[in-house]
């Protein structure tokens, strides 16, 4: 096994971020009409929609946990993928578990439920489409496959190893 890679690291960090907001962009997908149905009529619950879509008060109140969790599932499934890159590639389990417990620490701080990243990219989006189903879905799959092939090339890229390989060189 090598040892800790600290680009590759960085490199991946960057990439699980990518993931975790691209995977949880397509939830939100899948759930636009109530997340515009909440954004709208939050305060007022009077709205036929509002009782169509959350027929029971459960309904409401279980709404955003169920969103929620495609963060956690996003991240198990990156550090998976990031476990398996960095084993086939024989690179240090270290860099895995310092991935996984830094973005740990960002969830708990809830940087993913805040949408920091979607922030940057809302007046692209905005742009692309007026339909906020139709934006979500766009930003969900171009974060998600560039956060996939960001991973991927963290690890296949020779990029580190050229710079070992001139330094010893000289």
């Amino acid at each position: 096994m090598k040892k800790l890679n600290v680009g590759v690291l960085l490199i991946q960090f960057f990439g699980m971020i990518i993931l975790i907001n691209g995977i949880l962009q397509l939830r939100i997908y899948t759930a636009a009409e109530k997340v515009i149905c909440i954004k709208k009529h939050c305060n007022s619950q009077e709205s036929k929609n509002w009782s169509a879509l959350f027929p029971t008060k459960e309904d409401a109140l279980s709404f955003w946990p169920s969103i929620y969790i495609w963060i956690f599932l996003g991240l198990l499934f990156g550090i998976l993928a990031i476990g398996f890159l960095n084993w086939k590639n024989k690179l240090s389990s270290i860099n895995t578990i310092l991935l996984a417990l830094a973005l740990y620490m960002l969830m708990r701080l809830k940087f993913f439920r805040k949408e920091v990243i979607s922030l940057f990219f809302r007046p692209i989006r905005t742009v692309l489409s007026n339909d906020f189903a139709t934006q979500c879905l766009i930003e969900g799959v171009v974060f998600t496959v560039i956060g996939i092939f960001i991973l991927y090339l963290s690890v296949t890229s020779n990029l580190f190893l050229l710079q070992k390989d001139t330094a010893e060189n000289q």
